[in-house]
C-alpha cells in the first residue's frame, strides 16, 4: 500500500466553503466562527463546534439573556443532552476568553434565566461567497442520492451494526455506483466496508477493495478530512500501524474536533494493544459526541484494560446512561439491551439489568453480550455467543485478544481453539 500523500497544508483546490459567518469582534478578541478561532493579537484559542454555536447565538441576541433552554434547542436541536452539555461549553468559552478588561464575564449568568454577553459585540462584513461550479472539483459532485444512501448505512450501523450487514453492504455498493469518483462517497464506502471486514468476515477483499476507495479518495482531494481518516482505519485494521496513524494525524490536523476520527482511531489502537492510547481518544470523542454511548464504552474497556478502575466506573456509567436515552424511544433495540448489559457488568453489579433485558439481548448475538455474560461468570454461555458469531463471520481477531473478555475466557481451551481457528 503506497504511503498517503502529505496533509495538505495549502488552500484546497476547492472553492471555499458555501456557509460562510461574518466574524465578531468582542472585548478585544476577533472570533472567526469558520475556523472556530479567538484571536487577541498575542494569542489564539480554539473553540470547539459546540462551544462556537453557543456563542453564535449569544451574540445574535445583542446582549439579552438566552434561557438555557433556548440555548439547548439552538444548538443540540434533535440531539437529546442534559444541562451538563451547555454547562461545558460555557465553561469552555469563559476559559478561552477570560474575563472583559474592566474584569466582568464576557458570558454572564443570569441567575434563574440563561445566559448573555455582557459586552458590546461588532460584526465584521464577510463575503458573499459564489456558488461553486462542480466542474471545478477534482471527482465528480455527489448525487443527492448517493448522499442519502450514505446516511442510512451510517444510521444503520450505529444503531443496529452486524446485525444490518447485509443491508448497509447494499446502500455503499449502491452509493458507490451513484458516483465512483467522488472523495466524499469513497472515504464514506471505504470506513463502512471496512467496518463490515471486521465485524462480518470476508475481510480480506473486503478490506481490499475498501483500500482501493480509500487511496483513491486520498488522490482526489487531499486537503479533506475524511479520505485520510477512512485510510489510516482501513490501513489501521489490517495491522499498517504506521500508515494508519500517519493518515489519522493527518485528519486531526485538519480538524482535531472530527468525531468519528478520534473513535475509529480508538479502535485501531485498541486492537493493536495499545490500549492507554486507545482510551484517550475514546473519551476524547466520547466529549465530543455526549449522545453517543459507543466511544463511552469503548473507553471503559480501555480502561479497564489498563486498570484505571476509577475511569472504568466513570465510562461504563456514562454509556449506561446514554444508551438509556435510546431505550426510552426504542426499548426493544436489540444492540442497544446487548450494550446496555455489556456496560452494566463493568460496573460490577451497581446498575444491573433485568433477567428479562439480559435474555433479550442474548438473543442477538453480539460481542457485548460475550462481555456481559463473561463479566457475570457465565463462561459457556459467553463461549456459545462467541463461536456462534465467529461462524457467522465475525473475525476481528485483534479486538477479541486484547479485549478484557480474553482474560476472563483465556483459561478455556475451547476459548484457544477458537482463536486458532480465527488466526488460520
Amino acid at each position: 500500500m503506497p504511503v498517503p500523500m502529505a496533509c495538505a497544508p495549502g488552500r484546497p483546490t476547492s472553492p471555499p466553503s458555501r456557509r460562510m459567518r461574518a466574524g465578531l469582534r468582542l472585548a478585544g478578541w476577533t472570533i472567526d466562527p469558520t475556523s472556530r478561532e479567538a484571536s487577541d493579537g498575542e494569542r489564539t484559542r480554539r473553540l470547539s463546534p459546540r462551544a462556537m454555536q453557543v456563542l453564535l447565538v449569544l451574540a445574535d441576541a445583542e446582549g439579552a439573556v438566552v434561557s438555557r433552554a433556548d440555548l439547548l434547542d439552538a444548538v443540540w436541536a434533535a440531539v437529546h443532552v442534559g444541562d451538563e452539555s451547555l454547562t461545558q461549553a460555557v465553561s469552555e468559552l469563559r476559559r478561552a476568553l477570560g474575563n472583559a478588561r474592566d474584569g466582568r464575564r464576557i458570558v454572564e449568568t443570569v441567575p434563574k434565566a440563561g445566559y448573555r454577553l455582557a459586552v458590546p459585540v461588532l460584526r465584521e462584513m464577510a463575503p458573499t461567497p459564489a456558488l461553486p461550479d462542480v466542474l471545478t472539483f477534482p471527482g465528480s459532485a455527489m448525487p443527492l442520492e448517493a448522499h442519502i444512501a450514505l446516511s442510512e448505512a451510517r444510521s444503520l450501523a450505529r444503531y443496529r451494526g452486524l446485525l444490518a450487514a447485509d443491508e448497509i453492504d447494499r446502500l455503499i455498493e449502491e452509493a458507490r455506483a451513484l458516483a465512483p469518483d467522488n472523495a466524499s462517497v469513497l472515504a464514506d464506502y471505504a470506513t463502512l466496508m471496512g467496518l463490515a471486514a471486521v465485524h462480518a468476515g470476508q475481510r480480506n477483499p473486503r478490506l481490499r477493495l475498501a483500500t482501493e476507495a480509500a487511496e483513491q479518495a486520498v488522490r482526489l482531494r487531499p486537503d479533506q478530512l475524511a479520505p485520510h481518516r477512512a485510510l489510516g482505519f482501513v490501513a489501521g485494521v489490517q495491522g499498517q500501524l504506521e500508515l494508519g496513524l500517519k493518515s489519522f494525524s493527518c485528519a486531526l490536523t485538519i480538524d482535531p474536533d472530527d468525531f468519528e476520527t478520534s473513535y475509529l482511531a480508538a479502535q485501531v489502537c485498541f486492537g493493536a494493544g495499545d490500549a492507554h492510547k486507545a482510551m484517550v481518544l475514546a473519551e476524547r470523542a466520547a466529549d465530543l459526541r455526549p449522545d453517543d454511548y459507543r466511544p463511552a464504552y469503548n473507553a471503559a474497556r480501555a480502561a479497564l484494560r489498563v486498570g484505571d478502575a476509577d475511569r472504568v466506573r466513570r465510562l461504563a456509567g456514562q454509556a449506561v446512561a446514554r444508551i438509556d436515552m435510546v431505550l426510552v424511544a426504542q426499548p426493544d433495540a436489540t444492540r442497544f439491551l446487548s450494550a446496555r448489559a455489556a456496560a452494566a457488568a463493568m460496573l460490577g453489579g451497581t446498575v444491573e439489568a433485568p433477567e428479562s433485558t439480559l435474555r433479550r439481548a442474548v438473543a442477538g448475538g453480539l460481542f457485548y453480550d460475550v462481555v456481559s455474560l463473561a463479566h457475570r461468570g457465565a463462561i459457556p454461555e459467553a463461549l456459545d455467543v462467541l463461536e456462534d458469531l465467529i461462524e457467522r463471520g465475525w473475525s476481528y481477531d485483534g479486538w477479541i485478544s486484547v479485549d478484557p473478555v480474553s482474560t476472563l475466557l483465556g483459561r478455556e481451551r475451547r476459548f484457544a481453539r477458537m482463536m486458532a481457528s480465527i488466526a488460520a
